[in-house]
Order: C-alpha cells, then sequence, then structure tokens
C-alpha cells in the first residue's frame, strides 16, 4: 500500500531554495489537511488516505526537517508551521479554506498555522495533539547504526515502547514506516521551542474539533492523560473529545477504523 499511494500521489514542492517542503495529494474535494508526528512523513496516515480521497483533496506535506523537507530555517514549532502555511497558499491560494487532521507534532505545528492562517479551517481533528504541556521521554532505541535482525527488533522495541498499545499491531509495513520516518529526519524534536502553546492559540477556535486519544499514550504525564478532553472542551467548548480503550499513541493506525469512523462524522458536520 505504502509504494502504490506512492505511485498514485500527485506531488507539489513549495518554498524558496533551502526552505523546500514536499507535499502529497490524493483526490478531489475540500483539502483536508494532514499532519504527521515527530521522526515521521506521509505515511503516518497510511490508513486513513484512501477512506477520504473519493471525496478530499487529501494534502500531507513532509514537515519541515522530516521526509523529503528541508530543515526548517529556525529550530521551533512556529518556524516549521510558518512553512506549512506558506506551502498552503501556495498550492490552494491565500483565502481557500481547509480542514486538518493533526497527529503528535502535527497538532502542535497546526496551532502555528492557526496563527498565520486564522478562521480559515473549518473542521479540526486533532489525534494525540503535542504542544500541550512537555511530554514525558518513553524508552527508545537507535536504530542507525544497526542491521539484520538487530534492527528489525530495535524498532520493534520503539513501536512498543512508544507508538502502540497491543504488540500485535506491529507489522512489516509498521516497521518499514518506523524505520523510514526515523533514518530521514534531521528535525531535532528534543531542541526545538514549542512555544507559544496550543493553550495559548486555540481557545476561540468556532470550527467543529474532535479530539482522541489512546488510553495507553505514553506521552502525557500519567495524572495528565485523563484531563485532556476536559482540557480541550475548556478551550472549545463545541468539542467532541474520545479515549479509546487499549490504544496507543499512534491512535490513528492501531485503531485505523474507529478514527476514520470519528473523522468522517465530524467531516459531515
Amino acid at each position: 500500500m505504502i509504494d502504490r499511494l506512492a505511485a498514485t500521489a500527485r506531488r507539489h514542492v513549495t518554498g524558496p531554495e533551502g526552505q523546500r517542503i514536499h507535499w502529497m495529494e490524493w483526490g478531489e474535494g475540500p483539502p483536508l489537511v494532514m499532519l504527521h508526528g515527530a521522526y515521521g512523513g506521509w505515511a503516518h496516515f497510511i490508513r486513513n488516505i484512501e477512506p477520504f480521497i473519493g471525496d478530499h483533496r487529501v494534502l500531507i506535506p513532509d514537515l519541515p526537517g522530516c521526509g523529503l523537507s528541508d530543515h526548517p530555517p529556525e529550530a521551533s514549532v512556529a518556524s516549521v508551521g510558518r512553512g506549512v502555511a506558506a506551502g498552503l497558499d501556495e498550492i490552494l491560494g491565500t483565502d481557500a479554506a481547509y480542514r486538518v487532521l493533526a497527529f503528535s507534532l502535527g497538532g502542535a505545528v497546526y496551532g502555528q498555522i492557526r496563527l498565520v492562517h486564522p478562521g480559515r479551517q473549518t473542521h479540526l481533528m486533532l489525534v494525540a495533539p503535542g504542544g500541550i504541556a512537555t511530554p514525558r521521554a518513553p524508552a527508545m532505541r537507535a536504530v542507525r547504526h544497526l542491521t539484520g535482525d538487530d534492527l528489525v527488533e530495535a524498532i520493534r522495541f520503539n513501536l512498543n515502547s512508544i507508538m502502540f498499545a497491543d504488540p500485535a499491531t506491529v507489522c512489516p509495513q509498521a516497521l518499514r514506516i518506523q524505520y523510514e520516518g526515523s533514518t530521514l529526519a534531521r528535525l531535532n524534536v528534543a531542541r526545538l521551542d514549542w512555544g507559544p502553546r496550543l493553550g495559548e492559540i486555540i481557545p476561540g477556535y468556532d470550527g467543529e474539533i474532535t479530539a482522541i486519544w489512546g488510553d495507553q499514550d505514553v506521552f502525557p504525564q500519567v495524572e495528565e492523560l485523563p484531563e485532556r478532553p476536559n482540557l480541550i472542551r475548556s478551550w472549545c467548548p463545541q468539542a467532541e473529545c474520545h479515549m479509546l480503550p487499549g490504544v496507543g499513541h499512534w491512535a490513528q493506525y492501531e485503531a485505523a477504523e474507529t478514527v476514520n469512523t470519528l473523522l468522517r462524522r465530524l467531516l459531515e458536520r
């Protein structure tokens, strides 16, 4: 599926030399922009693209510093967001409305895009969004120096440690996505300036909004995770929030059918 979607995508490159952002696009209809997580790429949404390209124009950038895109000019989430917002202006025009699905780091990036494009996002789904508070640092293994079975086991360890609740979710496709994303990424997330945070940006958003977490997500502090839905609703009272049982951080992959159903419901509101 990765190779098939890559082969059928329409590709764009936006931004000036040295700040180029690579985009993948499928389908026709209202624009649906998907923003991936740290050390990832467009394939973070491999299970969410095809269900929506029949009636949406799905656009996914490799965030600056990830995939094929150049490094952002500054080591900040704001710089990443400004680059993506400028790319959307190039592709869609400077007045077009669009819809957003943002995962993890992509949630923090969305906040910065909102500052540049206030009022242009009509529908928003946040999946385990970053940019709320300082995340925990789960155990991970370095993979770039490994080969063969050692490499596979290190990637498997990382998926089980940071992405999935159910070890059965680890499959060849997930292993490939994790490997390719982490080896292509140059953006050092630990050194990013994250401000301003979502709590300073998203209050006042008056579009349709859904927020989703897996109840086994390892990044929020343990005591914070159950309160995340209430926090989002305190910022956006209209928000529909869901805590998915037995699901980890990469919820749109591990619980793809559920997330796709909720996204469809959001987009039809």
